[in-house]
């Protein structure tokens, strides 16, 4: 006999069979219906396709054809251009007169009747010579041209001093003989006082940079002018400050100036008073042209501007004399000689 939870399972299995079965049947259809419409709608959108693929193709084959023409049509301007300069050419060409041929010259004959005598030939009349003087410089030009520039000298005068050559800046010298230099004109080199330049000549100096930095020594200190002698030139040189007198030298001497006034430091703004007799000693010299010279020496410096004393009576710029007691407010940056011919 069978039990009643026998019964309620084959019942439960039947209901579950039947449900399967009726989910299956649904999904078949939906299926179809799906597959259905989709076949319905292929053929619709196929000729948008088809639209939408032709068009880029379209567009681009008309790009080309627009592109292929304008270069038509430009060859054909061109080929027309030529064309016509060709044409202009050969007509030009048979427009110009052609040259005639010349015909050959027949020389002329001379008959000449052999009875009668031939005359004298005429005496041409001698062309009246002017005798032309030679052209002559102007005095200017020949007195320029018969100078002699004096620099050389002076580079002999150095180097007979035995100076060292570290002491010099070649690229600052300046030539102001009377062949080099023309006092009427200006330059950077000797500013609004180029006359009293004339007849000099100019050896640059070198100047320690430590200084010249940290003092501006270019831009706040003051151009003066120390006359000095032979004997003294190699003493100040080395000592790269003008010093006073009675300051101990390196080689154990005690410095003179030879100035009048051996309490202070004597200077001028003026080259004419600097190379006074009383500052500046003449001395001799045999130079290379086998000439004796008397050579004055004067040294350009740069002077710190608040030690500077002036010296009153002078009538006038050329005889303003400075004086200082400040040491190692005077520094050298340019040698100036001299040379008079004795």
């Amino acid at each position: 006999m069978p039990s009643i939870y026998a019964s309620v399972t084959l019942n439960a299995i039947q209901v579950n069979n039947e449900t399967n079965a009726e989910h299956r049947i649904q999904t078949n259809s939906s299926l179809k219906t799906t597959a259905n419409h989709q076949a319905t709608i292929r053929p619709q959108y196929l000729p948008f396709r088809i639209a939408t693929i032709s068009v880029p193709i379209s567009k681009h084959l008309s790009t080309v054809a627009i592109v292929f023409i304008v270069l038509s049509v430009i060859a054909f301007w061109i080929s027309l251009f030529a064309l016509m300069y060709y044409i202009y050419r050969r007509w030009k060409r048979h427009k110009l007169p052609r040259p005639k041929p010349t015909s050959p010259i027949t020389p002329s004959v001379v008959f000449v009747d052999l009875g009668k005598r031939p005359g004298r030939p005429a005496r041409h009349a001698q062309p009246n010579l002017h005798k032309f003087s030679p052209c002559r410089p102007p005095p200017s030009a020949a007195a320029s041209s018969s100078l002699q520039c004096r620099k050389p000298l002076c580079e002999d005068y150095i180097r007979k001093l035995n100076l060292s050559e570290a002491y010099f800046a070649k690229h600052y010298d300046k030539c102001f003989c009377r062949k080099c230099h023309n006092p009427s004109t200006m330059d950077a080199k000797c500013g609004q006082r180029c006359k009293e330049f004339h007849g000099w000549i100019r050896f640059g100096l070198r100047l320690n940079e430590a200084h010249k930095k940290q003092w501006n020594i270019f831009k706040e200190w003051k151009t003066s002018y120390y006359g000095t002698s032979l004997d003294r030139l190699s003493s100040i040189l080395s000592n790269r400050f003008i010093p006073l007198d009675g300051d101990q030298l390196a080689n154990g001497t005690r410095f003179n100036s030879g100035h009048p006034d051996t309490t202070h430091c004597t200077t001028s703004p003026s080259i004419i008073c600097a190379s006074q007799p009383k500052f500046s000693v003449l001395s001799n010299f045999k130079a290379i042209d086998g000439n004796n010279y008397y050579v004055r020496v004067m040294l350009q410096c740069k002077q710190q501007a608040d030690t500077i004393i002036v010296k009153g009576g002078a009538k006038s710029f050329q005889n303003v004399e400075w004086t200082t007691t400040a040491r190692s407010s005077i520094v050298p940056f340019g040698l100036l000689i001299r040379l008079q011919k004795i």
